[in-house]
């Protein structure tokens, strides 16, 4: 099989102890035709060094994207996006590593669907900071192996995918637009545009290795990752699928005297499938006593 060049966008930002596992996995991969762009986010953990020091010591050629302020995960990835050159492109954080087999099954199971694909996702291992196997956070072959129309459908109702395992068409990734820097799920809203205009293929196959790190998530970012979702599924849930969802944390939101940006306020009007009266209080701004009041009268 002829091999179309694929491009990999290895991103740090302070992952100076995992970067040569990331590294080596790619060095070791069985397939050849690969395009390295390396990322720095201008990481205190001297990353940059280390991504150096590899580069020279195994002979391996890549391009640098090294900043030396830090700007977010969006802006580097927009700038190493601009340099890939590749058919087909894979995005992975500097604590990931890969199966030696993930590109060359990715690529050919690629090769051989039509056009009406733009990406496919696989199975991952979960491992902790030692590299150690551990328990898998997600059921991915449930969560994947199902046809891909009904994959189209349920991907609505969550994220499906993890990021690490996908290899994208890199037209279907620049048609869909750059990643943008206010969103933190940007993934999500990624495999959401890119399944609007494509079909999304799973190989049911652990071909890759996510780093579970032990600092728990903030519960203001949770929050934030839990309204951003909101907000994309109001964006794209065409069906009404999930309204019952979408209005109980909308009327929670709203209940709870939670702040809501502009934006959110905007998709809220603008779903289908929204509640009217709900959505005349939040664009009015009404206080919520005489929003339940009115509910009571009509």
């Amino acid at each position: 099989m002829e091999q179309p060049l694929v491009t990999v966008v290895v991103i740090s930002y302070n992952h100076s102890m995992f970067i040569r596992e990331n590294l080596d996995s790619i060095k070791n991969q069985t397939y050849g035709n690969i395009q390295l762009i390396v990322g720095d986010d201008a990481s205190p953990d001297h990353s940059a060094t280390v991504i150096d020091q590899w580069l020279q010591e195994n002979s391996f050629s890549a391009e640098k994207k090294f900043h030396t302020r830090n700007t977010g995960l969006a802006t580097m990835l927009n700038e190493c996006i601009a340099l890939a050159k590749g058919k087909y492109i894979k995005l992975l954080a500097a604590d990931d590593y890969l199966h030696p087999e993930a590109i060359e099954k990715c690529v050919s199971r690629l090769e051989n669907l039509g056009d009406e694909y733009g990406m496919i996702f696989t199975n991952t291992y979960t491992v902790d900071n030692g590299s150690t196997i551990i328990k898998d956070i997600a059921d991915y072959d449930v969560l994947g192996n199902v046809d891909p129309p009904v994959f189209r459908k349920e991907l609505i109702k969550g994220n499906r995918i993890a990021a690490l395992t996908v290899l994208l068409k890199t037209s279907a990734l620049r048609e869909t637009g750059s990643y943008d820097t206010k969103f933190i799920v940007d993934d999500y809203f990624r495999w959401l545009k890119i399944s609007e205009k494509y079909l999304i293929a799973y190989l049911p196959e652990r071909l890759a290795y996510y780093r579970m790190h032990p600092e728990n998530i903030s519960k203001v970012k949770a929050e934030k990752i839990e309204m951003e979702t909101i907000l994309m599924q109001m964006m794209f849930d065409k069906e009404g699928q999930i309204r019952n969802r979408i209005n109980g944390f909308t009327q929670k939101y709203y209940f709870e005297g939670i702040k809501l940006d502009p934006e959110y306020i905007s998709a809220y009007h603008q779903y289908p499938f929204r509640i009217k009266r709900l959505d005349l209080a939040l664009k009015n701004n009404l206080p919520v006593s005489l929003y339940k009041l009115f509910n009571k009268i009509v």
